[in-house]
């Protein structure tokens, strides 16, 4: 039987044209929601992390006595007034921090993810080193809220959690957590593991007045994106696979085989003709799955588009800005610019990312320079996704954009460096380019760890054991031996 077209009546045509033009003042920063520019205002970090039990390594959970509620609601003693509740339940605080040598305090939120995990956004501020700074202090609020509770937690960054199964972690009891998991269940795969174990590193830039250049940085953030996620690829294990067998960039391909259309890059990001209200048209077609008005009240929308929901309610800046992030592109446009490439990294590198993103963008001579460097004008979506394939599945022996991986991030370290003045933000990137220098990720130095570690573990069973005997594979890490099932080679064999 054929489906009928939906019958508009008056009413819902003028007010779908009312939220249209309260949606692209949302995108153009003129609601007053976002203020500023990517030079005046600075960037936001929000840096997603794994709240573990320092003895155990296992993920600690919101609710219980020992849960992150309860660390929350100790952190809530240092920010008075800024708590956040949602059905009675502590799910955030915000307020500022003052750091020393610093003139002016920078803006703090610490909120939770669907798996517990917690997410800390620091600034805006023109100073990366001024977030990290703020990452620091809040890193020992946080350690000393634990101990209040006779723990020791550890905020662990790295792109998806240490567990064996998604099922092993409770979702935060709310409602949009409940509608998301359950449309997301039966859209892809890998709705479990986005959600409640996946852990990311975002950068929010204001954007420029001038409507071209924001237009501009869009587009080429877009393009970098498959470059970037590979750089700061830190997702150690997936589903509690060996590191061997864990893919590379598996929060990204978890991300984007949860939900392709979603998470896919706009279709039309690099086109000539691409701009604000093509990005307004592409979000009215996705369906939102959920709706919270202003009131806090959170509905599902069904199988809705954003569109219909434009035409049955007038929308506040708020809740049109709110049905921005019904996609999760790894470039995402909400009034600010958004980058969802990294993974969750240590703050000192999370750092490095945020001043390299920060030069690539500073000025529109930085920003010309990379566009001519990975030749923007001649690439298509279909470059993009040739991207992702080949760093995912040749790393660093990939060519994107018809150059090797490791000459085009070099050359993108150095127009970076040209765009920052301040000293120790180029310390930063730095630090970042000579790990990629030696060709390594930051997921490499976690397999490095762990494999140094395991080897370790196996010369002292061997000397406990004897060579050659059967050796309980938990006092190796948990992973038999390639090949082997119960009895271990000495080192060397």
């Amino acid at each position: 039987m054929a489906k009928h077209a939906r019958i508009r009546t008056d009413e819902q045509r003028q007010r779908l044209e009312r939220n249209r033009e309260t949606m692209l003042a949302v995108l153009r920063g003129a609601t007053g929601l976002h203020d500023g520019s990517i030079q005046t205002a600075g960037l936001t970090l929000v840096l997603e992390r794994i709240v573990c039990d320092h003895a155990t390594g296992r993920p600690v959970p919101f609710e219980g006595a020992y849960g992150v509620e309860q660390v929350l609601y100790q952190l809530a003693a240092t920010y008075v007034g800024g708590e956040n509740f949602c059905e009675g339940r502590l799910v955030g605080v915000r307020g500022t921090l003052a750091i020393e040598g610093r003139d002016e305090p920078i803006g703090l939120r610490a909120s939770v993810g669907v798996g517990a995990q917690l997410v800390l956004e620091v600034g805006p501020s023109p100073s990366i080193t001024g977030l990290i700074d703020a990452i620091r202090v809040f890193d020992r609020q946080a350690h000393l809220a634990a101990r209040a509770l006779g723990k020791e937690y550890d905020l662990v960054a790295q792109g998806l959690s240490p567990v064996d199964s998604p099922s092993d972690i409770v979702p935060v009891p709310l409602p949009r957590n409940v509608f998301m998991g359950t449309y997301l269940a039966r859209s892809g795969r890998f709705a479990t593991d986005a959600l409640r174990c996946s852990a990311m590193t975002r950068l929010r830039l204001a954007m420029p007045q001038d409507e071209h250049e924001a237009v501009a940085a869009f587009r080429l953030c877009s393009a970098l994106a498959p470059l970037l996620t590979f750089l700061c690829d830190n997702a150690f294990s997936l589903r509690g696979c060996a590191p061997s067998d864990t893919p590379s960039m598996a929060r990204s391909l978890v991300w984007q085989q949860m939900d392709p259309t979603r998470h896919a890059t706009m279709p039309s990001a690099l086109r000539e003709s691409f701009g604000i209200a093509a990005y307004e048209r592409w979000l009215e077609g996705v369906r939102p799955i959920l709706f919270e008005s202003d009131e806090g009240i959170v509905f599902s929308t069904g199988t809705d588009t954003c569109e219909y929901v434009m035409e049955e309610r007038d929308l506040t800046p708020a809740e049109a800005q709110r049905l921005t992030h019904a996609v999760w592109p790894d470039v995402r446009w909400d009034g600010q610019l958004e980058l969802r490439c990294a993974d969750s990294l240590a703050p000192r590198l999370a750092g490095g990312y945020a001043a390299l993103v920060k030069g690539l963008l500073s000025t529109p001579e930085t920003r010309l320079a990379v566009e001519r460097l990975i030749g923007i004008d001649e690439l298509t979506e279909l470059d993009l996704e040739q991207a992702y394939h080949d760093l995912r599945e040749m790393g660093w022996n990939a060519r994107v954009y018809k150059r090797w991986v490791d000459q085009l991030a070099n050359e993108l370290v150095v127009i970076a460096l040209r765009g920052l003045d301040d000293i120790e933000e180029r310390g930063l990137v730095n630090e970042l380019a000579q790990l990629w220098e030696a060709r390594m990720v930051p997921r490499d130095v976690l397999v490095a760890n762990w494999e140094s570690k395991r080897r370790s573990d196996l010369d002292a069973a061997i000397a406990l054991y004897g060579e050659g005997a059967v050796i309980p594979y938990d006092e190796l890490g948990g992973e038999p031996p390639a090949g082997q099932t119960a009895v271990m080679r000495p080192i060397g064999q």
